[in-house]
């Protein structure tokens, strides 16, 4: 094991070499924190609960397959997190974190000596070929990325598992350092301990914690794992793959935020809407593919759905390539409070391409607040330190439109022991046109206090039923301190606006150091339901339907919803057609009239799109 007694005197020595400097007050990014999942959802760390059957090879993951947890036919436990947004050059569309968060979402340990975190373990695996010498396990890993780097003294294993002894033994290891890069990784597998039925292989990670202060110790010691192969037939020596591959997700519609309120857009059309949509990949393979790149734009409400052929284009070996997708979208503004558009884009390539790693889609939300973040937090942001007592954060929004600011949405980044649990208070401000920057303050709010919730991502929203705030062009909010501890407001490095961010410590505004994104979120428009601290519900989560493929009705499960009664739902089929209609609390819905086929469910509250998902009905 790493905790040996000469290792542990190394860590000593270490340590007591740091000189321990005054806090002064600062700008602070500390690691994100304690992403954990909903009562209703699996922990991100658990163990799944059945063994699946022993696999044939070749065993393949990229994690491109939608996350968050690992795939259930490939790993036996749940530790690692399947994301898109932690790292930027990927060898394919999204990659498996490893960290040291527990199956709670809490630290799996808080000393500064390195402690086993999370566990990424295959399903066992038919290597019953005695004899064999061509059999390889590869990899690519990077560490930090967008998260927190590990420190030298922490590390990520790789274990094999042999299943007549039982036992599980090393076979790699790589300490912790900050890297932005993938590096490839070939292990042999060839003894005959390992060559049975029942072979597993285990990624595994060491942590630790170097904060001595609570309020900063969050989720550290970030390792990303992508591509991991195995197979017989295969040799260190070359290391192609046939694939050409998406790596990044795709971007908003938008120039400057990622979300408006639908209301908003009619005026903001002609100056946010983006002329083209990047779209990013790689040919992973050692010769030159040949590909065709395709955009699809779907409204969810009305089933619109444009598309754009990019043409076909040759890809160099290994060469990362963009390509900017112009398109032109016919956008109806009907009347809603909100709507979403699929916006999705693929590659054609050959059939001997994997194919989950060659499409990205994103779901673009018009609902009633504006965001610059992508709902995914890479670090936690705060003031900390002497001084910041009575510091302030604000963050500058523009309007579109004259409307009426409703509530804030905010997401706060956990740390050992809810730590940041001070109170501050909301605050808002106008703008100084002499300074471009925080003008007058405008609202302050009661104070209020972190909302830590067991969903990831979510957003806490704050109402402002106090007074009314009519609101128009620029504009700011962020948040007043009452301790010197840091608030830890989430910050999202993949969405730069830091000139928009600005923080006052008792000397005047000032920019933002740091590159990235509050994740803050003004509402704007309608009176919010009398609920002033909510968690908000994305509306793929509003419903389930089942059964799904139905036969002669199916069911509407309508979660948490309050009022059904006020809930309708409407099928159409591929040709937009109406097919069925009615309010979405009946027990049962009939489809005995309707043919074999798919069709599109959509959910309305009050006449206003909230959600839609396919159904099937097969006989």
């Amino acid at each position: 094991m790493i905790e040996t007694k000469v290792f542990k005197i190394y860590i000593l020595i270490i340590c007591s070499l740091v000189i321990v400097m005054p806090i002064h007050a600062q700008e602070v990014l500390v690691p994100v924190g304690i992403p954990a999942y909903g009562t209703k959802q699996v922990k991100k760390s658990a163990e799944i609960d059945t063994q699946p059957d022993t696999l044939e090879l070749p065993f393949f993951d990229d994690f491109a397959r939608t996350g968050p947890l690992p795939y259930v036919p490939f790993w036996v436990d749940e530790y690692a997190f399947i994301n898109t947004s932690y790292t930027l050059n990927p060898i394919s569309i999204g990659v498996a974190t490893m960290d040291a968060i527990d199956a709670e979402g809490y630290l799996n340990g808080t000393g500064s000596l390195p402690f086993e975190s999370d566990f990424l373990t295959s399903v066992p695996i038919n290597l019953d070929y005695p004899g064999r010498t061509d059999i390889y396990l590869s990899f690519f890993y990077e560490p930090m990325g967008l998260g927190d780097d590990p420190e030298v003294w922490d590390s990520l294993t790789v274990e094999l598992f042999a299943p007549d002894s039982n036992q599980w033994e090393r076979v790699w290891r790589q300490t912790g350092s900050q890297n932005d890069t993938f590096k490839q990784v070939f292990i042999h597998v060839s003894e005959e301990r390992f060559l049975k039925k029942g072979f597993q292989f285990r990624f595994m990670n060491y942590a630790s914690h170097q904060s001595s202060s609570i309020d900063q110790r969050g989720n550290v010691d970030h390792w990303h794992v992508d591509y991991v192969y195995l197979d017989t037939a295969r040799s260190s020596n070359v290391t192609a793959i046939n694939d050409v591959s998406m790596i990044s997700p795709m971007p908003s519609i938008l120039k400057n935020y990622e979300s408006i309120p639908w209301q908003h857009f009619p005026r903001a059309y002609l100056t946010e809407l983006k002329p083209a949509l990047e779209i990013r990949y790689r040919n992973n393979d050692t010769t030159v593919r040949n590909v065709t790149r395709i955009l699809k734009i779907t409204d969810l409400a009305y089933l619109e759905t444009d598309s754009v052929n990019g043409g076909a284009v040759n890809v160099q070996p290994g060469v990362l390539s963009v390509f900017n997708f112009p398109y032109n979208y016919p956008f109806i503004f009907y009347d809603a409070d909100s709507t979403v558009f699929e916006v999705m884009s693929y590659l054609v390539t050959e059939d001997l391409d994997y194919k989950f790693n060659d499409t990205v889609r994103r779901f673009q939300q018009f609902f009633n607040y504006y965001a610059y973040d992508d709902g995914s937090a890479e670090n936690g942001y705060g003031l900390r330190g002497g001084g910041t007592a009575n510091a302030t954060v604000a963050f500058q929004f523009n309007s579109y439109r004259k409307d009426t600011l409703r509530g804030v949405k905010m997401f706060f980044n956990r740390t050992q022991d809810d730590a940041s649990q001070d109170y501050f208070r909301i605050g808002i401000w106008n703008h100084d046109k002499s300074t471009s920057g925080p003008g007058e303050l405008i609202y302050t709010s009661q104070p209020v206090q972190p909302q830590y919730e067991e969903e990831l991502n979510k957003f806490v929203t704050y109402e402002i039923n106090d007074t009314i705030l009519v609101l128009d062009d620029e504009f700011y909010v962020g948040w007043i301190k009452t301790t010197e501890r840091m608030l830890n407001v989430g910050f999202d490095r993949n969405m730069v606006n830091n000139d928009k961010i600005f923080y006052n410590l008792g000397q005047g505004w000032l920019n933002s150091g740091f590159s990235g994104s509050l994740m803050i979120r003004p509402i704007m428009g309608k009176a919010l339901p009398s609920d002033p601290v909510g968690i908000e519900h994305s509306p793929e989560k509003i419903f389930k339907i089942y059964p799904n493929p139905a036969n002669t009705y199916f069911t509407l499960d309508l979660q948490d919803v309050v009022n059904p009664a006020d809930w309708s739902v409407t099928l159409y089929d591929l040709q937009g057609k109406t097919v069925y209609i009615n309010r979405a609390d009946q027990q049962q819905h009939p489809v005995s009239h309707l043919p074999t086929g798919i069709y599109i469910l959509s959910l309305d509250h009050n006449g206003i799109f909230k959600a839609s998902r396919k159904l099937m009905i097969v006989r």
